[in-house]
């Protein structure tokens, strides 16, 4: 099996929040966040915060960890909200290989088997919150980790009852994720987490949104690989700000990019399109469209 994400697939409209987690806790049954932190406290506090959400929306609550007590404490946080819902923790190694680069066909398969069992169980879905932290260690496997979130971030867009929940522990894998946590609408960090954008998918079509300056070049560089070579359209119309540089990423004109793919800005705000000119940017890629 294979996936094309090389033209947005339009499916039924749904509502997704997109922007700092902290101020767009929706708790939609088709939500994608991802959540940096630095002590096990926080992260479960903030997973029991998300998986009670779900349970309000009458979603299956499944929570996968590499956690050294097997989640017991992840447990019993859930357990001392008092909230009379079921949790279901599964070992990380049970649902990944850690021992080879993530199989995005592989895994949207398990995950769409976990949706069609919640359904047919009485479930309006499921919400998923898994620590990719030990996914993530090894820097090599990034690339295919960014390629990952965004498929799933198509597959929930696309109307699919999923709503998950991603964090890593800054204390482990530093300052280098600000590509995966760039692919997810909803993003929540420390301040020095550079990952003030967000590229992801709504009503069959890529955004770009946020603020992308100078310390979230590496961050843009590595969400724009996930994009098919052959280019892709992306939404602009909710970016506030683009730094020059950054306007060079998308114009594929950096010397640091190592691959550069025709990107099309649609609805750009007037200042992009003034940098564009300025820079002497090809103007065909920039484009409007109506459908928005």
């Amino acid at each position: 099996m294979s996936i094309d994400l090389s033209a947005p697939a339009r499916g039924s409209s749904v509502a997704r929040a997109a922007g700092a987690l902290i101020d767009k806790r929706s708790g939609g049954c088709h939500d994608h966040a991802c959540v940096a932190y630095t002590t096990r406290a926080e992260r479960d506090r903030i997973a029991v915060e998300w998986l009670l959400e779900g349970a309000a929306l009458g979603q299956r609550l499944l929570a996968v960890t590499d956690d050294d007590d097997a989640g017991d404490r992840l447990r019993a946080a859930f357990a001392a909200a008092d909230a009379g819902y079921e949790l279901t923790h599964t070992s990380l190694g049970e649902v990944y290989d850690l021992s080879a680069p993530i199989d995005a066909e592989a895994q949207l398969a398990h995950f769409r088997g976990e949706v069609a069992s919640a359904l047919d169980a009485g479930f309006a879905g499921i919400r998923v919150f898994t620590d990719i932290t030990a996914l993530n260690l090894d820097p090599a496997r990034r690339p295919g980790h960014v390629r990952w979130e965004h498929v799933a971030d198509a597959f929930m867009a696309g109307g699919n009852p999923v709503a998950a929940m991603c964090a890593y522990d800054l204390t482990a894998t530093g300052q280098d994720l600000g590509a995966v946590m760039a692919v997810h609408p909803l993003r929540h960090g420390p301040s020095r987490v550079p990952t003030t954008f967000g590229m992801y998918w709504r009503d069959g079509h890529r955004f770009l949104e946020g603020e992308i300056d100078q310390f979230s070049i590496p961050a843009l560089i590595g969400a724009l690989e996930v994009l098919p070579s052959e280019g892709a359209d992306l939404d602009v119309s909710g970016l506030a700000f683009l730094s020059v540089r950054a306007s060079a990423v998308l114009a594929g004109m950096d010397p640091s990019q190592r691959a550069h793919r025709s990107i099309r800005l649609v609805n750009a705000h007037p200042v992009v399109e003034r940098v564009w000119s300025v820079m002497d940017f090809d103007p065909r890629r920039l484009i409007k469209r109506t459908d928005s």
